[in-house]
């Protein structure tokens, strides 16, 4: 019993299985964009990250290059079939071979949003956990140069300072006191028990280049300003970048899952598509078989399967038609063995 039947004559299953290609080929050209897409978005960002948490980066990765890759493999296998399903309609095989081929591209266009899903988690992991690590690179930002290296790097080149703000550098110990002249009564006002001092005081590698005036990060140190601080000056936080570095990392990552969910809903959208046509491009070749006219008019359907008789027919006359093709190609070589005898 067949259902949704429509009717292609050998012209029109040539002009289904154009379309069939321009889709598959589409789908080859989202999966080069998803690739491309999360790596533009995300590098800056993953080439700092990658000197912190080097095993979520390359996961990150890992998946989307992996998930294109069998994207790939899916429908480079398609376009093979798609042209095995027009020169041989009579293969017995065909069925199982499509079945297959659209199932398995099925799973891979689901696939796509389990991938979306793991990437969404594992970044959402990431942000958390970096918004730790920064903290404590803050508070090592003076005793080791790894730290250091990597936060100047950070706030320089994503235009941001500190964790979640700029006032981070004021909220968390960095500078111990031993680094200052005990003895001046600004460092005794800010000195704390633990050692430690909290002044509002900003490393030079949050100084923005947009504003066309000093930076005022340091106001122990930048005495002929001070009066900037003690005014309320505007100047102090407008030299400063004014966005902190998990805003600056989130960003980016986010507009790379936007467009990876964008991408794996618009793959599944045309894999619904590539499944009703490649069911109608098989099922109206192997009713053209049926009627005995490999190149004649056939009726292509959406649901249902070929009954015991119609497969046993279909396997007689596949076979009556081998034998006719390989009977046409014996006559046509050339019989030279006369000339031995």
């Amino acid at each position: 019993m067949a259902w949704g039947a429509f009717s292609f004559s050998r012209e029109g299953r040539a002009r289904l299985a154009a379309v069939l290609r321009a889709l598959l080929i589409v789908q080859l050209v989202i999966s080069l964009l998803v690739v491309l897409l999360c790596y533009n978005a995300s590098f800056r960002v993953m080439s700092l990250l990658k000197q912190v948490h080097r095993l979520t980066v390359y996961l990150f990765y890992g998946l989307i290059v992996v998930h294109a890759y069998c994207m790939k493999l899916q429908y480079t296998s398609g376009l093979r079939l798609i042209s095995w399903l027009l020169k041989c309609p009579h293969w017995p095989r065909a069925a199982l071979a499509a079945r297959t081929w659209l199932i398995s591209g099925t799973l891979v266009a689901f696939n796509g949003l389990l991938v979306y899903a793991a990437c969404r988690g594992t970044l959402k992991a990431l942000m958390k956990e970096l918004s730790s690590s920064l903290r404590i690179g803050i508070a090592q930002y003076l005793t080791e140069p790894t730290w250091k290296h990597l936060m100047d790097t950070m706030q320089i080149e994503l235009s941001c300072c500190g964790v979640e703000r700029p006032n981070d550098w004021h909220e968390i110990p960095w500078i111990n006191l031993d680094f200052l002249n005990e003895e001046s009564l600004v460092v005794m006002k800010l000195a704390g028990t633990d050692g430690k001092i909290l002044p509002p005081v900003s490393p030079y590698s949050c100084c923005t280049p947009r504003v066309l005036a000093a930076c005022y990060h340091d106001p122990l140190q930048q005495v002929e300003w001070r009066g900037a601080w003690a005014a309320g000056s505007p100047l102090p936080s407008a030299s400063l970048h004014t966005r902190g570095c998990a805003e600056a990392i989130r960003a980016p990552l986010a507009r790379a899952l936007l467009g990876l969910q964008v991408f794996n809903v618009l793959v599944l959208l045309l894999q619904f598509i590539i499944v009703i046509l490649a069911q109608l491009l098989r099922t109206s070749a192997i009713e053209a078989v049926l009627s005995g006219d490999f190149d004649g008019p056939g009726r292509g359907w959406l649901l249902g399967t070929l009954g015991p008789t119609e497969r046993a027919s279909l396997i007689t006359k596949a076979e009556a038609y081998v034998s006719a093709r390989a009977e046409i190609s014996y006559r046509r070589v050339p019989r030279t063995y006369a000339h031995y005898n």
